[in-house]
């Protein structure tokens, strides 16, 4: 075992511990892409939310957090789960846990151009929620009382200053309805 790492290539397992070709793992590759024509639209689906998520969502409207409580580790995750992920016990108590928090990992977007980018089929730009030229700063957020990170866009920011170990707390719907957008997301403190 050498302090060497090898890349091993589908036309060559010479030296590879398992025959892994004879396993059928390695598939051949198809010489042409093979396309469908047609349309799959998705906002014609409709989909129920489980009743963690009522919750969560229900927390939202009150302009609070809500988070899983795991009596076995006593982590605390938001938004809620039914499982704990460390120690698979049944997470049935809730926390609410504090509306300020810090960045643990950002990426900030080249500026957003129309015909650039689809979300689920739509052009953000063309639908009118980002603006020509508008940087856009995905985050994950460790909120305070929190052992998870809770993915969301920061808000009201130069670019140049974000940072990792920033302190954020959440940007709240004026009117709150009782839906995932009430948490419009996050800006510095």
């Amino acid at each position: 075992m050498g302090g060497r790492n090898q890349l091993y290539h589908s036309d060559s397992f010479r030296g590879f511990p398992w025959e892994v070709k004879k396993m059928g793992y390695v598939k051949e590759e198809r010489p042409t892409t093979i396309s469908v024509e047609g349309t799959w639209n998705i906002g014609s689906y409709h989909y129920k939310g489980s009743k963690l998520m009522e919750e969560y969502v229900k927390g939202l409207k009150q302009k609070k957090l809500i988070g899983s409580f795991c009596p076995g580790c006593g982590k605390v995750i938001v938004p809620p789960r039914n499982l704990c992920g460390r120690c698979h016990r049944i997470m049935d108590r809730r926390k609410i846990v504090s509306n300020r928090g810090t960045i643990t990992c950002f990426i900030v977007t080249p500026p957003m151009e129309k015909g650039k980018l689809k979300v689920l089929g739509m052009d953000p730009v063309e639908t009118g929620l980002i603006k020509e030229g508008e940087v856009v700063i995905p985050v994950f957020v460790k909120f305070d009382g929190s052992d998870s990170n809770t993915d969301t866009i920061l808000l009201n920011v130069d670019p140049k200053a974000v940072h990792i170990g920033m302190r954020v707390k959440v940007l709240w719907a004026k009117e709150p309805q009782g839906a995932l957008s009430d948490f419009e997301g996050v800006e510095p403190v």
